[in-house]
């Protein structure tokens, strides 16, 4: 599966691409780092748009999940406990439970929430809402470029990615949260604040036990120290960018410094201090809302590369300041590492990440309601197949529509044919009226076919030739007595065989005998038997069989 973060700032635009394998395993494979022109007389909208179009370009179509984020001031971020931790329910309630914090309604915003931790039957979640307004504003920009963005997240929500542990399911716990005690008893929490200072924002994470607690944006960045350094020294702007980064410094001790070098570093230090001071405020904020203490805090982001910066930070917030490598926690990197690389690519890989979440701990998702990403997928399917499918179910229904006609035409005859099989059972075959129905019927028909066969097995028994019938036939047969005498002792006829038995005067008389009963045999064979008789004097007996025509029809 394959991700792709796109974080647009105010100076550049940053590129990650994540894919993840079948043994979930998570690989960095792309990192672009597009500067924008800072010049103030140019507007960089042409440069983002430009460079978005060459982006999707190098992508085919549905080959990976493009990601990107509404900055962190667009969106408010509260920490809120809900006393279920059913998620459709906690989505359900958050236009209520943000009602009195924040001026937005569910018809005028989008919510969502991140679980951090379950405790018992209750949940501690992030709810995060944004003005409707500033999503369609999102889709306006960006909708038609042919990027198919497929989730809408946060700034803030998307650099904890690089520190949780995204791939499972929010931690459950049987003990009571905190939030739930009395203020007397309540504990404090152990928070680590990271801090990554952009261009033009800085943003502020509290985590506990390396989930988080709090979110939080603060409009300075950079720019303003490049501007101070620009008027300071009364150069353009681009040169003050140009010296902020390769040469920002901030003296940890003035002593055996030059006086250049103390001016620079004030220079640099008097901005720092604003926002310093901004990030007390919503550390103290933070304290309060969480009921915590900030242990230390952790820098990156493209301004936190200011040399010296952690130390001078250090003695301004009062709690220990160390610059964060973020690509320790991702070992299988492709491209080349750097400082520079691994302070800036935060909230873009953070965005790619956001593109892997599975539902059991789901991305922040702004891309709601009305605002729901269309199935490109179905767009190509539809203007793809649409006339057919169209012509399919034109078909379809009217193919429906004969067949409940035809349904309706064989009931309709089938309770007619019912009607007249029962008129006729009656009329017919006389049959009463338990009896006029199929079965009825149906054993009236047997009984007459069989009735009918018995007839005609008797029609062709009354057409039988009988035995005296045959024995006239052989007597036609058998020449005149003059000529032959025969004495006939024994006659029958069995079905088709015929039994012959007499007495002869002579051998020739016998053969001349054999001759023709042969033509009266319907084969015109005639077969000798052994005569049962005994023979007498001047006599010679004999005994045939043969087949002769009963008149029977088969």
């Amino acid at each position: 599966m394959k991700s792709v973060g796109i974080d647009i700032g105010s100076s550049s635009i940053k590129v990650v691409e994540v894919n993840l394998n079948n043994k979930g395993q998570l690989k960095l494979t792309r990192y672009v780092d597009h500067p924008l022109g800072l010049n103030p007389a140019f507007d960089p909208e042409i440069q983002i748009i430009e460079f978005l179009k060459t982006l999707a370009a190098s992508y085919e179509a549905n080959s990976a999940k493009f990601v990107m984020a509404l900055s962190q001031d667009k969106v408010s971020v509260r920490h809120k406990l809900f006393p279920f931790n059913d998620r459709l329910k906690i989505q359900k309630s958050l236009a209520f439970e943000l009602e009195e914090d924040l001026p937005f309604s569910s018809e005028t915003a989008i919510f969502d929430a991140k679980i951090i931790r379950t405790r018992g039957n209750s949940a501690e979640v992030l709810a995060c809402a944004t003005p409707k307004i500033r999503v369609a504003e999102f889709q306006s920009r960006f909708g038609d470029l042919g990027l198919d963005i497929t989730t809408l997240s946060a700034e803030g929500i998307a650099l904890a990615n690089c520190f949780e542990r995204w791939f499972e399911s929010p931690p459950a716990s049987p003990t009571a949260s905190p939030l739930e005690m009395e203020d007397e008893n309540r504990p404090l929490r152990n928070i680590t604040a990271v801090i990554s200072i952009g261009h033009s924002r800085t943003l502020i994470n509290a985590y506990e036990n390396n989930q988080l607690v709090g979110a939080r944006c603060i409009l300075w960045g950079a720019k303003y120290v490049a501007e101070a350094i620009a008027r300071r020294y009364e150069i353009p702007y681009l040169d003050a960018i140009k010296e902020l980064q390769t040469k920002g410094f901030i003296l940890t001790s003035k002593e055996g410094a030059s006086y250049d070098q103390i001016v620079f570093s004030d220079t640099i230090s008097g901005q720092f201090k604003e926002l310093c001071r901004d990030i007390n405020i919503s550390l103290l904020e933070l304290k309060a809302e969480l009921h915590g203490q900030i242990l230390n805090v952790g820098l990156t982001g493209g301004g936190s590369q200011v040399l010296n910066l952690q130390a001078f930070m250090t003695t301004q917030l009062e709690v220990p300041c160390n610059k964060i490598q973020v690509l320790e926690n991702f070992p299988q990197v492709a491209f080349e590492k750097s400082e520079k690389i691994d302070a800036t690519i935060g909230v873009a890989l953070g965005l790619a990440i956001e593109g892997l979440k599975k539902p059991r701990n789901p991305a922040i998702q702004f891309l709601r309601s009305e605002f729901a990403a269309q199935n490109h997928v179905f767009k190509q399917f539809w203007h793809t197949w649409g006339t057919s499918l169209q012509f399919a179910l034109a078909f379809y229904l009217v193919f429906s529509l004969y067949s409940g006609l035809r349904d309706n035409f064989a009931q309709s005859l089938n309770e007619r044919t019912h009607d007249a099989l029962i008129d006729k059972a009656k009329k017919v075959a006389n049959l009463g009226k338990k009896e006029a129905n199929e079965k009825g019927v149906k054993k009236y028909i047997r009984e007459q076919k069989k009735r009918g066969q018995e007839l005609k097995t008797l029609a062709n028994v009354s057409r039988l030739n009988s035995a005296l019938d045959v024995l006239k036939k052989v007597n036609d047969a058998i020449p005149a007595r003059n000529s032959l005498a025969v004495n006939v002792r024994h006659w029958s006829v069995t079905d088709s065989q015929a039994i012959f038995e007499g007495t002869v005067n002579s051998a020739r008389d016998l053969q001349q005998l054999q001759q023709a009963l042969g033509n009266v045999a319907i084969d015109g064979k005639v077969e000798a038997r052994a005569a049962r008789m005994a023979p007498a004097p001047g006599a010679l007996p004999f005994a045939f069989s043969f087949k002769v025509d009963r008149g029977v029809i088969k």
